[in-house]
């Protein structure tokens, strides 16, 4: 639609200023939004990707290529993690018999290998438990606490996560137990 201006008319740089507007303004628009679209799409598709994180739960670390939470100390933050275990690969869970009874632990060293014995995490444990992204395939587990070593192997699948419960005997402490007296 084009509309014809007068050449006499007095008003014409203002009537030619608006039909340019008109024009020109959705065409801004359009290719704004299309400029827009890709990087809202990347970035709706990476928040869909990523859990929902809780405010209890500690914070996402990158150690190179993987992601790990670990801690669950407290209340909030315990069930905060169980729940959120759900949405990872491998959660590591780290326990002590005492008494019979397990008791959960913290500071325990993990270390995880690939299947070609690259090191693919190597952190300490700020509370019993410990929740890691890592890409399906095989790999070795070395957990380290009070200089005792558990070992495992695993083995995750694409699309499902793997609970590992790694539970330490008690440890005569030195000095402790039946039978042992001091050196005269």
């Amino acid at each position: 639609m084009t509309q014809l201006i007068a050449e006499n008319d007095p008003m014409q740089p203002l009537k030619i200023a608006q039909m340019m507007l008109r024009t020109l303004i959705p065409a801004i628009i359009a290719a704004a939004s299309m400029i827009a679209a890709p990087s809202f799409a990347q970035e709706a598709a990476s928040t869909a990707e990523s859990p929902a994180v809780s405010p209890s739960l500690p914070a996402i670390q990158l150690q190179g290529q993987t992601e790990f939470v670990t801690g669950g100390v407290g209340q909030d933050e315990s069930e905060a993690m169980k729940k959120e275990g759900r949405a990872w690969p491998l959660m590591l869970e780290f326990a002590q018999t005492s008494d019979g009874r397990a008791q959960y632990l913290s500071d325990v060293q993990v270390t995880i290998k690939d299947k070609s014995g690259n090191t693919v995490l190597d952190a300490t444990a700020e509370g019993p438990y410990m929740l890691i992204r890592l890409a399906p395939g095989r790999y070795s587990l070395d957990a380290i606490y009070e200089s005792v070593t558990l070992h495992r192997h695993l083995k995750l699948e694409k699309g499902q996560n793997r609970k590992v419960v790694l539970v330490w005997p008690s440890q005569l402490r030195e000095g402790q137990g039946q039978g042992q007296r001091n050196p005269e």
